[in-house]
C-alpha cells in the first residue's frame, strides 16, 4: 500500500510512528559522509621509448576485458581517500608474459583492489607487451623498444608529475611475476637509488642458462633471444642477468617468492593431476616451469646473499604458475611491510651495467659512443672508481660534471656545483596571515633548469616542502614589518635566499 495518494490522507498512531522513524533514519543517513574507496584511473603513458605497433600486445586474457587500445596504457589504484594535499608510498607493479597493463585489475586474475586492499599506496600497473622490460639489443641498436629507458625517463616521471609520490626510496617498491618478476629483478638493480624494496614472484631470474635461452622465444612471443639480448655469453646479457648484479641489490629489502613445482591443490584444484583442468589448463606444464624457475631464484637469491645483501627474505611454496599463487605471495609481502626503512644513499656501494646510459645512485652516467663491455661503477665515499671501456660522462648528486676515457678514479666535489633558484608570489602583511607561494627550480642531470622536488622552503618560522612541480604553499602570519628572508635548501644544490617585504 502507497504511503501518499492523491488529496490528504490520514494516519494511525502506528503508522505515524514509523513515519517518524523513517524519518530519523533518512536524516541520519544523509549526514553521514560517504566512505573512502580505492579508485581505479586508466591512463595514457605512451612514450616515444617503444613504438607498440611492433610488439606484442595481448588480447582479452578474461572476458571482464575488451581488445587492447594499442597504446602504452597504464591502470592506477589510488588509496582509499587519496588526495593531492598528502603524498603517498608508490608500488610499480609488472605483469608477465601473455598478460597486460588491465590484468593486475580484473578480479579474475589479480584481483589488485582486493589482493592490496587497505594499502596506503599509489599502485601503478604498466603495459610491459613481452618485451622482457629490456632495452633490446637488436645489433647493437638497444632501442625500439627501450622498456628500461621507458621505466626510468617516461613512466616513473610521469606518475611523479600526475600523482602525489613520496621523493624518499623507502616509500618507492617494486613487484611482479613471470616475465614480470624479472623486470622487478632488472628495473631495481637498474635503479637501487630509487626502489627500495623489490618482490619478484615467481621470476624468470637468470636469462643465461640454457632452459631460458630455449625457452625464451615462447615467452617473449616469438621474438629471438638475440634480438632482445645480443649472444648469451656476450656482455649485454650479462649485463641483464640479476644472477651477475647481484652488487647492484645490496642495499635492497628484497622479498623472494616462488613456487617449488610440487602440487597444491588446496589452492588451485587444477594442480591436482586428477583433475580435468591438470591437462587442459596446462597445469602439468605450469609446475614444471615453476620447479624450473625456482632453480633460478636459488641462484639469484644466493648471489644477492653473496654481494652482502643481509635483507633477503625468500619464501619457497608448493604450487604452480598461477595467479591463485602469486595474489596470497603479493599480499604476503605487504603484510611484510614493503615501504619498511632502508637506506637512502649508502657511502660506500658497486654498481654494474651493460646500459649506455642510466642512474646509479646518485651518479648519472652516459656513454657515447654505447659500451662493448660491461661498466662498474664502485664509489667510497667521494671516491668514485669507474672501470670498463668508452668515453664517459657523469653527472653527480651535487649537480658536477665530469667526462673522460675509461678507466678513471675521480674524487667527487664536496660542494654542489649548482645552486636553487626561486620565484615567490603573494603579499605579506603585519599581523595578518598570508599566503606565499614558492616555486624552485635548478638544473638537472641533463643540465636543464626545472622543478625541484623535495626542496625545504622556510619563512617566518614556517616551512613546507616542493611537491613535485616545484611548488610549495606556506601561510605567514608577520609579527612586524620590513624585510622577511625566505630560504630554499636541499641536499646537493647551494640554498637558495630572497628577501620579502611585510607592509604594515
Amino acid at each position: 500500500m502507497g504511503i501518499w495518494k492523491s488529496g490528504r490522507r490520514s494516519f494511525n498512531a502506528a503508522q505515524l510512528l514509523m513515519l517518524s522513524m523513517l524519518a530519523c533514519f533518512v536524516a541520519v543517513m544523509t549526514q553521514v559522509p560517504p566512505a573512502s574507496a580505492q579508485q581505479l584511473v586508466q591512463i595514457d603513458a605512451s612514450s616515444s621509448y617503444v613504438d607498440p605497433s611492433n610488439q606484442n600486445l595481448a588480447g582479452p586474457v578474461t572476458a571482464n576485458m575488451g581488445p587492447h587500445p594499442g597504446k602504452l596504457m597504464a591502470n592506477v589504484l589510488l588509496p582509499d581517500g587519496y588526495t593531492p594535499k598528502k603524498r603517498y608510498p608508490l608500488l610499480l607493479l609488472l605483469h608477465g608474459s601473455g598478460e597486460r597493463f588491465d590484468s593486475w585489475a580484473d578480479p579474475l586474475l589479480g584481483d589488485i583492489a582486493n589482493t592490496a586492499k587497505g594499502l596506503d599506496a599509489v599502485i601503478v600497473m604498466p603495459e610491459g607487451a613481452q618485451g622482457f622490460y629490456t632495452d633490446w639489443w637488436k645489433n647493437g641498436e638497444r632501442s625500439n623498444p627501450a622498456w628500461e629507458d621507458y621505466i626510468r625517463e617516461g613512466l616513473l616521471p610521469l606518475v611523479q608529475e600526475r600523482f602525489s609520490i613520496r621523493p624518499e626510496r623507502q616509500y618507492h617498491a617494486i613487484a611482479g611475476f613471470s616475465m614480470g618478476g624479472f623486470g622487478t629483478w632488472l628495473t631495481s638493480s637498474m635503479l637501487p637509488g630509487f626502489f627500495g624494496t623489490s618482490v619478484p614472484l615467481s621470476a624468470f631470474a637468470s636469462i643465461r642458462t640454457e632452459e631460458s635461452i630455449l625457452f625464451f622465444a615462447t615467452a617473449a612471443g616469438g621474438t629471438p633471444y638475440d634480438t632482445v639480448y645480443g649472444p648469451s655469453s656476450g656482455f649485454y646479457a650479462e649485463g641483464h642477468d640479476p644472477v651477475a648484479l647481484g652488487s647492484n641489490l645490496a642495499h635492497t629489502n628484497l622479498d623472494v617468492y616462488t613456487g617449488d613445482g610440487e602440487p597444491d591443490p588446496a589452492v588451485r584444484p587444477q594442480n591436482d593431476p586428477a583433475n580435468p583442468g591438470f591437462v587442459t589448463e596446462g597445469d602439468s606444464i605450469s609446475l614444471l616451469l615453476e620447479s624450473f624457475l625456482k632453480l633460478q631464484n636459488d641462484d639469484a637469491v644466493a648471489a644477492m646473499k653473496a654481494a652482502g645483501n643481509t635483507t633477503v627474505d625468500y619464501t619457497v611454496h608448493k604450487g604452480s604458475h598461477d595467479w591463485e599463487f602469486w595474489r596470497p605471495d603479493l599480499k604476503a609481502a605487504i603484510a611484510k611491510g614493503l615501504f619498511r626503512p632502508v637506506e637512502e644513499q649508502p657511502a660506500a656501494w658497486t654498481y654494474r651495467t651493460a646500459a649506455s646510459e642510466g642512474q646509479a645512485w646518485d651518479i648519472y652516467f652516459n656513454f657515447s659512443p654505447a659500451p662493448t663491455a660491461i661498466t662498474t661503477f664502485e664509489r667510497n665515499g667521494r671516491t668514485l672508481k669507474v672501470s670498463g671501456s668508452g668515453y664517459l660522462s657523469i653527472f653527480d648528486g651535487n649537480g658536477c660534471s665530469y667526462a673522460g676515457d675509461l678507466p678513471f678514479t675521480r674524487t667527487l666535489p664536496a660542494k654542489p656545483c649548482r645552486g636553487l633558484k626561486l620565484q615567490a608570489t603573494g603579499k605579506l602583511r603585519k599581523g595578518k596571515s598570508r599566503k606565499i607561494t614558492v616555486t624552485v627550480k635548478g638544473m638537472n642531470a641533463a643540465g636543464v633548469t626545472a622543478p625541484v622536488d623535495a626542496a625545504r622552503v622556510s619563512i617566518g618560522g614556517r616551512s613546507a616542502v616542493t611537491a613535485y612541480n616545484g611548488k610549495a604553499t606556506l601561510k605567514v602570519r608577520p609579527k612586524k614589518s620590513g624585510k622577511l628572508t625566505l630560504k630554499v635548501t636541499k641536499a646537493g644544490f647551494r640554498p637558495g635566499t630572497k628577501k620579502l617585504s611585510v607592509r604594515r
